[in-house]
């Protein structure tokens, strides 16, 4: 009978002698440290507590239509500028439209054509620009549909400038998406 299971002490000693990675080990060494003695049970406070590591970030996608063609490079700065109040938004650009995507009734992508569509760009800001830290663009800030201060707005286009901060071009448009 050579298949014999080893016993309970044999497993906590070969579980012992294996090392764990580095960060599972440093995650036992602070479970081991937690002093269960000086913990006061009577309070009945047994919410989970958490640590928040790193925020995540949210983004807003704005769609620029421009008129012609120009010569941009990714993660460029285009500033949004409302000229009756001379409130600006930085945004940054990381990549073209594609061209030719239309949808059917299931709402799938038919026809996929990877050529980029260099009249269409794609601009992206945080949404806690937009949602949070607002005094400095009371107006901008009701433009955009998924934000906590949408309003439906009318204004004139000339009003409404982006500009390309790399190289200081004004972006002549027909039509933006917020």
């Amino acid at each position: 009978m050579d298949n014999v299971l080893p016993s309970r002490k044999e497993i906590i000693d070969k579980a012992n002698k294996e090392k764990l990675p580095g960060y599972q080990q440093s995650i036992v060494n602070e479970i081991k440290s937690v002093d269960v003695n000086k913990i006061d049970f009577s309070k009945g406070d047994f919410k989970p507590r958490t640590k928040i590591a790193e925020k995540q970030k949210v983004f807003f996608w704005i769609r620029l239509f421009l008129k012609d063609e120009v010569v941009i490079s990714p993660d460029s700065t285009v500033r949004i500028t409302y000229e009756t109040s001379a409130e600006f938004l930085d945004t940054k650009f990381i990549c073209y439209s594609k061209k030719g995507i239309d949808k059917d009734s299931q709402d799938e992508i038919v026809n996929y054509n990877t050529e980029d569509d260099k009249k269409v760009l794609c601009l992206m800001v945080d949404s806690d620009k937009i949602n949070y830290d607002n005094k400095d663009i009371p107006f901008i800030k009701t433009l955009f549909k998924t934000s906590r201060f949408y309003q439906y707005q009318l204004l004139k286009r000339e009003e409404l400038k982006f500009t390309n901060l790399s190289n200081g071009e004004l972006l002549e448009y027909f039509d933006v998406n917020f």
